[in-house]
């Protein structure tokens, strides 16, 4: 059965063929935001989350809320015109996101051994990159150094694509820097996968 610590080449070789629960999260309101930089459009907006799997024959993961203390994740939220950001660490090593269909995914080290994952928004027309721009240039007042970025145009509508979803997890025991993996996955209205590509960076 898929495990927290492989649930990244899970998700990418369908051993778990999708995620849910998230689409619920999303009813409710994040626990952990904070604005930390209206010039640039830039907020905390997460909330903390359990990640498991429940054996099943389908093999799908199972998002719940949870209390910090007990979270083993966080899920992370959009905001329309503004870039959200939530933070991997040891305690929460996965961030999990949905509702893609063009918007712009990055993943940044602060240098402290925490991770940010951030889902910035591209609305249509000659603003499509101003957010874009804006989060680049707060990580780099903040001196974190890019992992990688994952675009998520083009997505909806090839193969039976409703929207893309994003998982990171970080993996500490490895030397000797962290590496860091991400999967997208393009979702049908079912929640199960219909495409998916994996993404994976050494991180100092």
């Amino acid at each position: 059965m898929p495990t927290l610590r492989t649930i990244i080449s899970d998700l990418y070789h369908q051993r778990s063929n999708g995620v849910v629960g998230v689409g619920l999260l999303g009813s409710r309101s994040p626990l952990e935001t904070r604005t930390l930089s209206p010039f640039f459009r830039v907020e905390e907006n997460a909330t903390p989350i359990t990640v498991s799997f429940d054996g099943a024959p389908d093999h799908m993961a199972r998002v719940t809320a949870a209390t910090p203390g007990a979270a083993n994740g966080s899920c992370l939220f959009f905001h329309d015109e503004w870039s959200t950001v939530a933070t991997l660490n040891r305690a929460r090593r996965i961030v999990l996101g949905g509702g893609y269909s063009g918007c712009l995914y990055s993943v940044y080290s602060t240098g402290t051994g925490e991770y940010k994952c951030v889902h910035t928004a591209r609305p249509k027309g000659p603003m499509s990159d101003a957010f874009v721009g804006g989060i680049r240039a707060y990580a780099a007042e903040q001196h974190w150094t890019l992992v990688h970025e994952v675009p998520t145009v083009g997505g909806v509508g090839v193969g039976g694509c409703v929207t893309t979803f994003m998982a990171t997890r970080v993996s500490y025991t490895i030397n000797p820097t962290p590496v860091v993996r991400t999967v997208r996955l393009r979702q049908n209205a079912q929640g199960f996968s219909v495409g998916q590509d994996r993404f994976e960076t050494p991180s100092a």
